[in-house]
């Protein structure tokens, strides 16, 4: 897989993702995991950047909702709260947790 195919391919799911998502069926936390897991991937074999990615998902969530990212989640936890796991206690090896 080269760097165009691995875009394109990020481009789909994210599109489909967030389109069933303004259809108003929001994806499972195992999809928008999945995606997150495929894009970091990309980052860790090379195919690209995490601001190339973090730019294509602002393009497509502008595409689909015509705002920002910013600006949906921000709409968004008016309406509904956001599913907000912190993960920081994850940082310290388990010895010292």
């Amino acid at each position: 897989m080269d760097k165009k195919q691995f875009i394109t391919e990020v481009e789909q799911r994210l599109t489909r993702l967030l389109s069933a998502s303004k259809q108003g069926y929001p994806p499972t936390p195992l999809e928008r995991h999945r995606l997150e897991g495929f894009m970091e991937a990309g980052v860790f074999i090379g195919l690209t950047s995490a601001d190339e990615l973090i730019a294509l998902k602002e393009t497509v969530c502008q595409t689909i909702f015509g705002m920002s990212i910013a600006k949906r989640i921000k709409q968004k936890s008016k309406s509904w709260p956001l599913e907000e796991i912190d993960y920081r206690r994850f940082e310290k090896p388990p010895a010292s947790r």
